[in-house]
């Protein structure tokens, strides 16, 4: 007589996913270690063949290395599967465990994301980050692209943010210590926010992401925020010193010019977080080019905008170029920094 465990239909799609996805996956179970090995291999788990039984590992260092030795851990007792979690994290995995029973509620605390089941132990589901309440892990690729949907368009609008937030500070701190006055207007600032920050925002997060996470999120959003904000206030700087000391241009001229070299920054960074392009991309940046050429054009008065002279434009066009190439260098110079360091981090 054979006895053998019934499988899913889709367990073969799911585990084919997270190995596409780059996911590192291990087994580990109280059974014997050859029955599990016999399952992982009729799923696909990559190196099923490699077992161990978890018995003959005595000492924390034997697990060490037998974490990365082996996928496939037999009659692995709850101590150990939380040890196994541990030792993953040592080595500077993030690890998802995926659990039903009390025997595994030390591992899913452990871990860095948890999942259980709803028709498992209550101990498994109260420590349990996610609960899988139709009791089919073939659910969690559809929790994954939400979750990196959510995160990575988060990141993308908190960076849009961030840079109104430090462009503003700077500039107000400074402008306390310049013979210049402050060249914003409420109004203006709203004009601003409305076409570089607020749409874009919106459309950007409602947008569907399945690239995977990089890096921490605090560091990301700062990373991608600093080139915009710098080269704002370097061009605002640069505009007042060359408006009032070179072509005695009024303050109402002055303004005009920061308002819309600030929206133009603005329009520089949604193309470097839109890269690469999709239509919703394409449509977005011409709606906040656009919106804003539009709102200087036919509510000029109301948004404090002046018509152009000669020197304004010719002022304009040099600042906005010098000030794209230095966006553009800060933030190549940025990526490539922050690109080394994550490598690094992973080694």
């Amino acid at each position: 007589m054979a006895i053998s465990d019934q499988i899913r239909s889709t367990a073969a799609d799911t585990v084919r996913y997270f190995k596409d996805q780059g996911v590192a996956l291990k087994v580990i179970s109280g059974d014997d270690p050859r029955t599990v090995s016999d399952i992982a291999k009729t799923v696909g788990i990559p190196h099923a063949e490699s077992l161990v039984d978890a018995t003959t590992l005595k000492t924390d260092e034997q697990i060490a290395d037998a974490i990365d030795r082996y996928s496939v851990f037999g009659r692995v007792k709850p101590e150990q599967k939380k040890a196994f979690v541990a030792a993953l994290q040592a080595k500077g995995h993030v690890v998802a465990m995926t659990g039903d029973g009390v025997n595994d509620t030390l591992a899913l605390k452990q871990a860095d994301c948890s999942v259980a089941m709803a028709a498992g132990s209550d101990a498994a589901r109260n420590v349990a980050h996610l609960v899988l309440v139709d009791n089919d892990f073939a659910s969690m690729p559809k929790v994954v692209a939400e979750g990196r949907r959510s995160i990575n368009n988060l990141q993308r609008s908190a960076s849009l943010f961030l840079v109104k937030t430090l462009f503003s500070m700077s500039l107000a701190f400074l402008f306390v210590f310049l013979p210049w006055q402050y060249p914003f207007q409420p109004i203006q600032m709203t004009l601003i926010s409305a076409f570089t920050i607020g749409i874009p925002s919106f459309a950007l997060a409602l947008e569907p992401n399945k690239d995977r996470i990089k890096g921490k999120f605090l560091t990301n959003v700062i990373v991608r925020s600093i080139p915009g904000a710098l080269a704002a206030v370097m061009a605002v700087l640069a505009l007042n010193v060359v408006g009032y000391s070179f072509l005695g241009l009024d303050h109402a001229q002055v303004s005009t010019l920061c308002v819309l070299l600030t929206a133009w920054i603005g329009a520089n960074l949604i193309v470097r977080l839109s890269i690469p392009f999709t239509p919703i991309r394409t449509a977005l940046l011409v709606v906040v080019v656009g919106g804003t050429v539009l709102a200087a054009t036919f509510f000029s008065e109301l948004f404090g905008i002046q018509s152009f002279t000669f020197e304004m434009g010719a002022t304009f066009v040099v600042v906005a170029l010098s000030a794209t190439v230095l966006f553009n260098i800060l933030y190549q110079i940025l990526d490539v920094w922050y690109a080394r360091r994550q490598r690094k981090s992973c080694i």
